[in-house]
């Protein structure tokens, strides 16, 4: 047996033993587990070891009931089941990218009201699920430097409190100074976004905090529309590009392997999903086509859509709108020229 599913095992029975206060029977649990019952009672060693105070009792017959105490993990007014308190313990690495930012510190805080009420021992124990839980990340953005944006553009939308942003543009190349009032701040695919007004645009703009140079709170207060949503601001975008227009449905066709991986997950809400069979016809002017998944999406902003697509090289084809078609024949064509020479 693998020492991962040895502690898989002990910390769902302490989870069984927190959560039914009757007490369960060790037969019972070798049982549930499927292992033996001097298994369970090796388990029951080694968690008492490190400091759970796992108990029993014996009914009227003699037969004898395991059980932990139902508030052991109970920390003044928080109140913490052990699975709860180890994927806290977990939800750390998630965080990470924004450690040095008042949302890792909020966790920080909490974690260490956990760590005060589990046993260190038990800690560096189940820590060893980091070996079976891995949370890896690609291209990280360090938001150390940018905390204190991070804390003033967060508070400034609580409060509703326009901010002095000195922004750093990307794709224009140039440095400039806004008044903006944030109405809100989204973490998408890593990064930190604040969505808000700007006064220099006089329009809805996305900023990425990490090219935000500096964020000043002024005394000036703006009144966030009552039916403004973050999660509606995105609705009719692929990812955090936004767009005025109305969305248009689009409709990709996808081969081989990548028909199943795209049918594994829900990429966006307006997500459909159809199978062609072999041989069918989706439009007049493509017969004969081979079997694949025909995809369609309402999108308003095709921006980080087109280069979702490109990734799939050549088997994922958009069908409709022509324009967009037109679109990615002229990029793909001007990408192989890179390589002619």
């Amino acid at each position: 047996m693998s020492r991962g599913e040895q502690i898989l095992r002990q910390w769902s029975l302490l989870k069984a033993l927190q959560t039914r206060g009757e007490g369960i029977p060790l037969r019972q649990l070798a049982s549930e587990f499927g292992v033996s019952e001097r298994t369970i009672q090796r388990d029951f060693e080694m968690l008492e070891e490190l400091g759970f105070p796992i108990e029993h009792e014996d009914d009227e017959y003699g037969k004898r009931f395991w059980r932990m105490p139902h508030d052991f993990f109970r920390t003044g007014p928080l109140v913490l089941g052990l699975t709860e308190a180890v994927s806290l313990h977990l939800a750390e690495r998630l965080l990470a990218p924004l450690a040095g930012t008042l949302f890792a510190e909020g966790l920080e805080s909490v974690l260490e009201k956990i760590r005060s009420s589990v046993p260190s021992k038990a800690l560096d124990y189940f820590a060893e699920l980091d070996e079976i839980i891995h949370v890896r990340r690609l291209g990280v953005t360090d938001y150390t430097a940018h905390a204190d944006a991070v804390r003033v553009l967060a508070e400034s939308a609580r409060e509703e409190h326009t901010v002095e942003i000195k922004y750093r543009s990307l794709w224009r190349g140039e440095e400039y100074t806004t008044e903006f009032d944030p109405y809100g701040l989204v973490l998408y695919d890593g990064d930190l976004f604040a969505v808000g007004r700007s006064q220099r645009a006089h329009d809805m703009r996305v900023l990425k905090v990490s090219r935000v140079l500096s964020a000043v709170a002024t005394a000036d207060v703006f009144q966030r529309p009552p039916d403004f949503s973050l999660e509606d601001q995105f609705r009719d975008s692929f990812g955090i590009t936004q767009s005025a227009d109305e969305p248009v449905e689009i409709a990709v066709r996808f081969t081989g392997p990548v028909a199943s991986l795209i049918e594994e997950r829900i990429w966006h809400d307006s997500q459909q999903l159809h199978w062609l069979p072999p041989e069918a016809t989706l439009f007049d002017e493509l017969p004969g086509e081979p079997e694949g998944l025909v995809a369609t999406f309402r999108l308003a902003n095709v921006v980080e859509f087109k280069q979702w697509i490109k990734g799939f090289g050549d088997r994922a084809e958009v069908l409709q709108p022509d324009w967009l078609r037109a679109e990615l024949a002229e990029e793909l064509s001007a990408a192989a020229k890179l390589y002619d020479r």
